[in-house]
């Protein structure tokens, strides 16, 4: 009899044995399947990045070939470090992705407020507030630019001359006031793809509780409503910064950074350091510091909303 037992004890244990080993098999199997994704996604953008921090550190004139390219140490960040202009640039992207980021968020959240709602067409309405969002940033600079805002054969030239009154030509005389709309125009549909996603996912039983408790729509809204989406618009804030701050399209087809450096933006800028100015080796600098305070900037700010939604 006991040995029997004893018999039927090493069954179980090597029974068990042999689950954890299949089990920890299964899991081990369920990672390996990520490691062509992950090899893809490392050479795709860490490769060059990697690359770029490489040149941060040479000399590299590409108008010169006839000198050599050497090794530069940090001069080519203490050059922007030390200079006025890039400061000013510094602080106009701040400026332009700050306030930019602020009406995405507060509109992106109104508009996903009206269209969580059931009525006739809402389906096309959805599908027209979207479609800006799929639209090339380049193309839509291009519309803005020609279509639009151009004071002679525009639709704003077109009104003025029926209203009799001399157009402003927007994009020369406020260049970052034009930059903020089309940034807002064209993310402003990622922020209500999110925000909306986030709405329709709060359950029919709590907005029909609310309603039987005589609650307002303010309170509704912002008191009940925007917490249970605080994580949608956590995302949506992390992602469009990153979205906002790279922007480089739009900028280029409409003020191409002008009058003067007056909208030019960190991204920009490496463009101007590249292509006009070069110097392979201060763009790669300028690119590797214009990452690390993006770093920063998602940092602080979602230290921020995480502490405001505790």
């Amino acid at each position: 009899m006991e040995k029997q037992n004893s018999i039927q004890a090493k069954q179980k244990k090597i029974l068990a044995t042999n689950l954890f080993t299949k089990k920890r098999s299964r899991e081990q199997t369920d990672y390996r399947y990520l490691i062509p994704g992950i090899v893809v996604v490392a050479v795709m953008t860490q490769v060059p990045f990697l690359i770029t921090i490489i040149f941060s550190f040479i000399k590299w004139n590409l108008s010169r070939p006839d000198i050599p390219k050497v090794f530069a140490g940090f001069s080519n960040y203490w050059f922007f470090i030390k200079s006025s202009e890039f400061w000013q640039i510094l602080w106009q992207t701040i400026e332009i992705t700050g306030v930019s980021l602020g009406l995405c968020t507060v509109f992106g959240f109104l508009m996903a407020l009206l269209l969580d709602n059931e009525v006739p067409f809402i389906n096309i309405a959805r599908t027209l507030i979207l479609g800006p969002f799929f639209v090339m940033s380049t193309a839509s600079g291009v519309i803005w630019k020609t279509t639009i805002f151009n004071t002679i054969f525009g639709w704003y030239g077109i009104l003025a001359q029926k209203l009799n009154f001399t157009p402003v030509d927007w994009i020369s005389y406020h260049p970052v006031g034009v930059i903020i709309l089309l940034f807002v125009w064209q993310w402003m549909p990622f922020f209500v793809l999110i925000l909306l996603a986030g709405l329709q996912g709060i359950s029919k039983d709590l907005i029909d509780c609310m309603h039987l408790d005589g609650v307002n729509w303010l309170q509704g809204t912002f008191l009940i409503k925007l917490p249970l989406i605080s994580n949608q618009v956590r995302v949506a804030i992390m992602l469009g910064l990153v979205f906002l701050i790279k922007e480089f399209g739009l900028i280029l087809v409409t003020t191409n950074g002008g009058p003067g450096k007056s909208s030019y933006t960190l991204p920009f800028y490496v463009y101007y350091q590249t292509v006009y100015s070069n110097q392979v080796g201060r763009a790669g600098a300028l690119a590797v510091i214009t990452v690390a305070l993006t770093l920063v900037l998602i940092r602080i700010l979602y230290k921020q909303i995480k502490k405001r939604s505790v």
